[in-house]
């Protein structure tokens, strides 16, 4: 991490960070671990399509994440919180494994509109790819005893997934799904009202002293992060960029001098 960053921070009346897909889980090591191989092994043959397979592997991952997430990613995340310590800030982040909800930073000042393993909902959906059912008249299930009963069932499964009693629909019975960007109906509920929060919070950026630091954020989603943040400081003239990528670090043009380009894993600039 560099001085100049700190020292941007420390004197900004305002930060907002973007956090990218580099900052993501990769789940390298689940694939050469004997137990959770098995398991994805039993999950392809055990599915009966396509979408209640990518639910039963969303489950294993979860598991994965609970005893095995990367130590170092942990770590940067917990730097970036005491980073952020005493400042008026908001994260958006484009991750779905909610590492950073074990930062220590504050979660009403988080956004996460690609979801993650915090709620739960169906995945059958109409012709137009709309959702169907509303399980227990909700679109989501929030309730986090529900998953945590399939990691207690994984637990003590000793890799015979049909041990693990997955929740289902309320209404079609069909397995329930993570509420993430890549299930099948995904409800954009799940981030809505937090949505709404940043919104309100980015209004009074406006003339105000903002420092917006960019971790890992390429071109996925790039109308979510990328080019909403080229815009903010452009317009703003008290604002200044950090932008750390390890391929895309390049500033806009229009944005020279207003920040700095930084050729770097953000895990490693971070820790």
């Amino acid at each position: 991490m560099t001085e100049e960053l700190r020292e941007h921070i420390a004197k900004a009346q305002m930060v907002l960070v973007g956090i990218g897909k580099e900052m993501e889980e990769s789940f390298l090591g689940l694939s050469n671990d004997p137990f959770y191989q098995r398991l994805m092994c039993q999950a392809e043959k055990a599915a009966q399509n396509e979408k209640e397979r990518l639910a039963l592997q969303q489950y294993i991952k979860l598991h994965y994440l609970r005893h095995h997430a990367d130590r170092n990613r942990l770590d940067a995340y917990k730097s970036l919180a005491e980073l952020l310590k005493g400042k008026n800030y908001f994260v958006v982040s484009l991750c779905t494994d909610d590492l950073i909800f074990s930062s220590g930073l504050d979660e009403s000042k988080i956004v996460a509109p690609c979801g993650g393993y915090r709620a739960l909902q169906c995945m059958e959906t109409d012709q137009q790819s709309q959702p169907l059912c509303r399980t227990d008249q909700e679109s989501l299930v929030v309730q986090e005893e529900v998953w945590k009963q399939v990691m207690d069932d994984l637990d003590c499964c000793d890799g015979e997934l049909d041990r693990v009693d997955f929740p289902v629909c309320a209404e079609c019975s069909h397995i329930l799904a993570f509420n993430q960007i890549e299930t099948p109906g995904y409800r954009e509920e799940g981030y809505l009202s937090q949505w709404a929060k940043y919104k309100q919070w980015l209004q009074g950026t406006l003339n105000r002293k903002l420092c917006v630091l960019e971790l890992g954020v390429g071109m996925e989603y790039p109308m979510v992060i990328r080019f909403p943040v080229e815009k903010i400081v452009f317009f703003n003239q008290n604002a200044f960029l950090f932008r750390v990528h390890s391929r895309l670090y390049q500033m806009a043009e229009e944005l020279k001098g207003r920040g700095a380009s930084i050729k770097s894993d953000p895990v490693r600039f971070l820790v």
